[in-house]
C-alpha cells in the first residue's frame, strides 16, 4: 500500500465515522446551537463541507507551487482567527449546502469524491516535501502533516456535534472503531 493509499483509508474511515454521527441527527436539531455565538448543528455540518472546500484547494495550490489565502486577513494568528469567527459563523448558516442533514450529505458527497481524488493522485514526494502554510493560523508544515491536520479538524468538529448530542439527549452511533 503506497502512503497517498493509506492516508486516503485513514479519511474515508474519518467521514464514514463523522456520516453515521450526522445520519443519527434528526433534523428538528439543525439549526439547534447551545449558544447565539456557536455553530448549530446543521452549521457545524455545513462549516465542515466549508472547510473541506478550503483544505483541498489549499493543499492543491501548494502542490502547485502556490498560495492559497481567500480571506486575506492582517494581524498577527489570533487577531486573523477573531476577525474570521464571525464571518465563518454566518457562512455557516447559508442553506447553499442543504437545509436538512440528508442534503448536506449529499451535497458533501461530490467534495468528498474530489478529496479522494487529490489524495489518491499525490506522490511521497509530494507528501514529504511539499511546504504548505495555513492563512489564518500561520501554521507551515509539509503536505502530509497538513492532510493530518485537516483529518483532525474533522475529528475535533464531530467531537463538538457529538457533545451537542449529547446535551440533546439524542442517541449517537457507535461509529468509532467500526
Amino acid at each position: 500500500m503506497t502512503e497517498s493509499q493509506d492516508l486516503l483509508l485513514h479519511y474515508r474511515r474519518q467521514r464514514g465515522w463523522t456520516r453515521d454521527l450526522v445520519e443519527a441527527v434528526p433534523d428538528e436539531h439543525f439549526d439547534w446551537a447551545p449558544a447565539a455565538d456557536a455553530f448549530s448543528c446543521g452549521g457545524l455540518v455545513r462549516h465542515l463541507i466549508q472547510a473541506e472546500i478550503f483544505w483541498r484547494r489549499l493543499l492543491a495550490m501548494a502542490v502547485d507551487g502556490e498560495a492559497y489565502d481567500p480571506v486575506r486577513l492582517e494581524g498577527d494568528r489570533d487577531e486573523r482567527m477573531r476577525s474570521f469567527r464571525q464571518p465563518n459563523l454566518r457562512s455557516s448558516g447559508s442553506p447553499k449546502l442543504g437545509s436538512t442533514f440528508a442534503e448536506c450529505l449529499a451535497s458533501w458527497e461530490p467534495i468528498q469524491a474530489a478529496t479522494e481524488e487529490l489524495i489518491e493522485g499525490l506522490t511521497s514526494e509530494q507528501l514529504s516535501e511539499v511546504g504548505v502554510r495555513h492563512p489564518l493560523t500561520g501554521l507551515e508544515a509539509s503536505l502530509r502533516e497538513f492532510l493530518l491536520v485537516m483529518f483532525e479538524h474533522e475529528a475535533h468538529h464531530r467531537g463538538q456535534l457529538s457533545a451537542y448530542l449529547k446535551t440533546l439527549g439524542v442517541e449517537q452511533p457507535t461509529t468509532l472503531w467500526s
